[in-house]
C-alpha cells in the first residue's frame, strides 16, 4: 500500500444520541512498537538488538574505540561542522561545512562553504579536494539518486560573497548576528527581523559527478524546508526528506513535487528534554523510518551544563509508516567517545548527526558536527552547546559504529 494513502489512526467518534447522552467508540491510540524499531522480541519478550544498538530498548548506539580523535578539520584555523559522505568503490567522497577565512563556527551565516575531500579510508584522513558549493551553504547531506548522478541537499544558496564572506584572523572574531530562521533564500535577524539575502539560492545542488560541477536545481527547491535530509527508500526509489519544522516530505522526483507526509511535534514524543534540531532520516532495511537528532537542553547547569560529560546532545526518533512516530526516552550517544587506549575524549557539543551505510545497508559510522572542549568553566548557564561559538576547536568527527 502506497504511503500516502495508509489512513491516519482515528482516535474517538462521538454519537449524539439526546441532549444529555453521549456515546464514545473509542480507538486506541497507536501502540509504541518494541524495540525501538531496532529489533524484535524472542519468545521470551526480550529484544534482539541489531548492531549497533544496544539496552533493553535497543535504544542506545556502540562504538568502536577510536585510535584517535578522527574526522576532517583538525588543522589550526580550520573549523568544519559535519558532512556526510558517499563511497564511489574505489575512494571516500566527504562533503563538509568549512568556514572560510580563518573563521570559528561563529560565521557560520557568513562564511560557511561546503567542501568535497577524498580519502581511501572512512575514517581519513581526508585530503581536501575542490569546492562543490560556494558561501554561502551549510549543512550538505549528499545522495545517490535513483536515476543516476548525485545530489546535494543544503541550507544557503551558494552563490553568496565570492570572497568567502568576512575575513578572520587567527580564529578571532566578532559575535555575528543572532537568527531567526536560514533559508536557501538568505537569514533574518531575530533583534530586528531584517531579511538578508544571500543571493538568490537553492537548497538542492545536482551533478552527474561526485567531483562536480555542481548545478544548482531551480530557486529554493523545497519552499518552506529548512535543513533538509533526504533519503531514497530502498526499494521504491522515492526520495523522503525531513525538514527542521517536523515535516516529513516525499517525491518521485529530484524536481519534485514535493508532498507532504507527515508532520510531528518531535520535542513531544517522549524522547530526551530539551530542544531538537539537525534531523537526519533514514529508512532501515525493514522498511521503518528513523531520524536522529541534535537535541539538547538548556535548563542543564552544573554539573551538566559546564562539565558537558553528561550533557544532553542526541535524540532518536522511529515509526513504521511515516505517520506515527515515537522517540527513545534516552538519548542514542552522548558527549564522550572511547579511545583504543583506554582513555576517552569529551566534547561539549555533537550536533549535526549523519550516518554512512555500506553496500548492505548497513550503518557503519557516524559523523557529527563536534565542539572539542570538555568543559565550559567559563561560559554562560545555558547548556554546553554554548561553547560552540565561544573559540573552542570545532571539527567533524567520524566515529565507527559496532556490528
Amino acid at each position: 500500500m502506497p504511503l500516502t494513502s495508509i489512513p491516519r489512526a482515528t482516535f474517538i467518534f462521538v454519537v449524539w444520541r439526546s441532549v444529555h447522552n453521549f456515546s464514545a467508540v473509542t480507538h486506541a491510540l497507536p501502540r509504541r512498537p518494541p524495540c525501538s524499531l531496532n529489533g524484535a522480541l524472542d519468545d521470551s519478550g526480550i529484544c534482539i538488538c541489531d548492531a549497533p544498538w544496544s539496552g533493553s530498548d535497543c535504544s542506545v548506539m556502540d562504538f568502536e574505540p577510536l585510535s584517535f580523535p578522527q574526522g576532517y578539520g583538525m588543522t589550526p584555523n580550520v573549523t568544519t561542522w559535519g558532512g556526510n559522505f558517499i563511497f564511489d568503490g574505489e575512494a571516500y567522497h566527504l562533503y563538509v561545512s568549512r568556514m572560510t577565512n580563518n573563521c570559528t563556527l561563529q560565521a557560520w551565516v557568513t562564511n560557511s562553504r561546503v567542501d568535497h575531500a577524498v580519502s581511501k579510508n572512512i575514517e581519513g584522513p581526508y585530503t581536501f579536494k575542490d569546492v562543490a558549493i560556494n558561501t554561502w551553504s551549510h549543512n550538505p547531506a549528499v545522495i545517490a539518486l535513483p536515476d543516476g548522478g548525485f545530489a546535494i541537499f543544503h541550507i544557503g544558496g551558494g552563490n553568496g560573497d565570492p570572497n568567502g564572506g568576512k575575513n578572520c584572523t587567527s580564529n578571532v572574531e566578532a559575535v555575528t548576528e543572532s537568527l531567526l530562521d536560514v533559508s536557501a533564500l538568505g537569514r533574518r535577524n531575530a533583534r530586528t527581523n531584517e531579511f538578508r539575502a544571500v543571493g538568490v539560492g537553492s537548497s538542492i545542488h545536482v551533478s552527474e559527478s561526485l567531483d562536480g560541477p555542481w548545478t544548482p536545481l531551480g530557486t529554493n527547491s523545497i519552499p518552506g524546508c529548512n535543513n533538509p535530509s533526504p533519503f531514497v527508500h530502498p526499494t521504491n526509489r522515492t526520495i523522503f526528506v525531513i525538514c527542521n519544522n517536523d515535516s516529513l516530505l516525499r517525491s518521485n522526483s529530484i524536481t519534485g513535487p514535493w508532498t507532504t507526509v507527515t508532520q510531528f511535534q518531535v520535542e513531544h514524543l517522549g524522547g530526551p528534554p530539551g530542544i531538537y534540531e539537525d534531523a537526519f532520516l533514514y529508512i532501515d532495511l525493514r522498511g521503518n523510518f528513523h531520524s536522529l537528532w541534535h537535541a539538547y537542553n538548556t535548563t542543564e547547569h552544573q554539573p551538566h551544563g559546564h562539565e558537558c560529560i553528561d550533557s544532553t546532545v542526541s535524540a532518536h526518533a522511529y515509526s513504521k509508516d511515516g505517520h506515527d512516530w515515537f522517540a527513545s526516552p534516552v538519548q542514542p550517544y552522548g558527549t564522550q567517545s572511547a579511545l583504543l587506549s583506554g582513555d576517552f575524549i569529551t566534547v561539549a557539543t555533537r550536533e549535526r548527526p549523519k550516518l554512512f551505510f555500506n553496500g548492505k545497508g548497513q550503518m557503519t559510522h557516524l559523523i557529527n558536527g563536534v565542539c572539542g572542549a570538555p568543559a565550559c568553566p567559563n561560559g554562560p548557564r545555558n547548556g554546553c552547546v554554548a561553547c560552540k561559538v565561544a573559540g573552542f576547536w570545532d571539527y567533524t568527527l567520524i566515529a565507527p559504529l559496532k556490528q
